[in-house]
């Protein structure tokens, strides 16, 4: 197992793709360390609760502008191309006759998605930590949203990391939606529209699944403990809903033709 978790991870990073969208990503993440520097304000609910940015909080609005790239178009693509890599390159039935049962292989990679969407979100954050420590206001404590206490360095950087952690499940939950479609659908391209397409319908025109594109929302409210347990459920509900299927349709559907 630890062999095919290997294998997949490091298939997804010898990929120019990948290492294309990651270098987008950092550039991204650059470009909106550079907005919030210049515009420095931002708002922890779209509305009302606006603030002024600083050392302590900055990353957390930089993440704002980066989740549209990372979320809703890297990561698809990435999962999709990973997920049809065999069948794009005509290899099927020579990888499944290596000695693992079927649902290990799916498994593989979903963990090393899931590994590959942890180091793409911690870029992020590192980034925009670094970045806000040495050229944004400096300031002692801060507050968060819906917090009453005030939090030293060290506890708003405990904060912002359960944040990107909070950013975290829901790219995984996005991941469980394009890694069914991928699946289901041999076009890489194809697929890759399908799984954007669902996730961005889901959080449109549902408020169940409003936190899709809401995410950063998701956060905010997590940590100040007013999110509903429903959206937690369906998070959880959905990623491992989405593994199951994953692994379902992949041990079932004749790829061998």
């Amino acid at each position: 197992m630890k062999r095919l978790i290997a294998s997949e991870f490091q298939r997804i990073w010898l990929n120019k793709k990948t290492k294309i969208l990651l270098m987008l990503v950092i550039i991204d993440t650059i470009i909106s360390c550079v907005y919030r520097l210049k515009f420095n304000s931002g708002s922890y609910d779209g509305i009302n609760y606006n603030v002024r940015l600083n050392s302590l909080n900055c990353s957390l609005f930089v993440f704002y502008e980066v989740r549209i790239l990372l979320l809703y178009i890297v990561l698809p693509i990435i999962v999709a191309n990973s997920m049809n890599y065999e069948q794009t390159i005509g290899a099927f039935k020579m990888y499944m006759i290596r000695p693992y049962k079927k649902y290990k292989f799916i498994i593989s990679k979903w963990i090393a998605l899931a590994l590959t969407t942890f180091i793409l979100i911690f870029t992020v954050f590192i980034i925009s930590i670094i970045f806000g420590y040495l050229f944004m206001p400096k300031v002692s404590i801060v507050k968060f949203y819906n917090m009453q206490q005030n939090f030293s360095a060290v506890g708003a950087l405990i904060y912002i990391m359960k944040f990107y952690m909070t950013q975290l499940l829901i790219a995984v939950f996005i991941l469980s939606i394009v890694a069914v479609s991928s699946i289901l659908i041999s076009d890489p391209v194809i697929s890759i529209l399908v799984g954007i397409g669902v996730t961005v319908a889901l959080g449109v025109f549902t408020e169940t699944f409003r936190f899709l594109l809401e995410s950063d929302k998701y956060g905010y409210y997590t940590l100040a403990n007013t999110a509903p347990i429903s959206d937690h459920i369906i998070i959880a509900a959905g990623i491992i809903g989405g593994l199951l299927i994953s692994m379902a349709v992949w041990i079932k559907k004749d790829y061998c033709y």
